[in-house]
């Protein structure tokens, strides 16, 4: 399907999770991609998918320098902006806020707050042009909570509030914003993160029990919903937290 036929779409955390499944899923949809990441990895994947389809940017989403140098990419590579995707985030430790460290703290925020920011702040005249849309990728952790991740949750609470509030600025410039809230997606980050804990298989069942449907999300179908967001099948919803969580903020449901 060409759903975005050469839309310009600008994926941040894009080399691996979510964010690579995304940006396989817009090229799919017939779009063009800047993927940016600081891990350099997504290199890989963007020369497999060609230069006239797929730039990849090494950058830091909490550098504002970097945010400019990854817009300025879109704009000069391809023309222009039609979606922004902010999908790069990190996950505290598992820690409380009381054993939290300042330093955790501060990175927290400047990725996973500060990050899409500066990014819409940029991304915002290009948007304006082509009645563009933004899409955040956030959590389930900032609608429910969690469990000693108090700090991330904040984090992700804080860009579902940005995000309603920009569907309320930017709607009368053609933009919508919407987010997706996944709640736990099988990326190969967080199997790792799960397979170094000593009780790793009784985490895995957990995980898996939460969700009504019985199983874990995988990346591509948290991506196909981002699709959707981006696509002109959404072009009336904005402001939308939307989850992609398996039923589990429904409750009772944990086998």
């Amino acid at each position: 399907m060409s759903e975005l036929p050469d839309n310009v779409i600008l994926i941040t955390g894009a080399s691996g999770g979510i964010g690579r499944a995304c940006v396989e899923a817009f090229t799919t949809a017939g779009a063009r991609v800047v993927m940016t990441d600081i891990d350099p990895a997504g290199r890989e994947l963007a020369a497999e998918l060609g230069e006239a389809r797929c730039r990849f940017v090494e950058a830091d989403v909490a550098d504002e320098e970097h945010v400019q140098r990854i817009i300025g990419t879109a704009v000069e590579v391809f023309g222009g902006l039609d979606v922004l995707v902010n999908n790069a985030a990190c996950c505290s430790v598992d820690e409380p806020v009381h054993t939290t460290s300042q330093a955790d703290f501060d990175r927290l925020i400047s990725v996973n707050v500060k990050g899409p920011f500066m990014l819409c702040k940029h991304a915002y005249p290009h948007l304006c042009e082509r009645s563009g849309c933004i899409v955040n990728v956030s959590s389930m952790a900032g609608v429910q909570g969690e469990r000693h991740h108090a700090v991330y949750a904040a984090t992700k609470g804080a860009l579902n509030s940005m995000t309603k509030s920009m569907a309320v600025d930017y709607g009368a410039d053609g933009i919508r914003c919407n987010a997706v809230c996944p709640s736990s997606v099988l990326t190969p980050n967080l199997d790792q993160l799960i397979a170094e804990l000593p009780n790793s298989e009784e985490v895995i069942e957990f995980r898996n029990a939460i969700n009504l449907l019985g199983y874990t999300a995988t990346p591509d179908q948290v991506a196909s919903v981002v699709v959707f967001l981006a696509a002109p099948a959404a072009a009336f919803m904005t402001g939308a937290i939307v989850p992609v969580s398996g039923g589990s903020e429904c409750g009772y449901g944990v086998r």
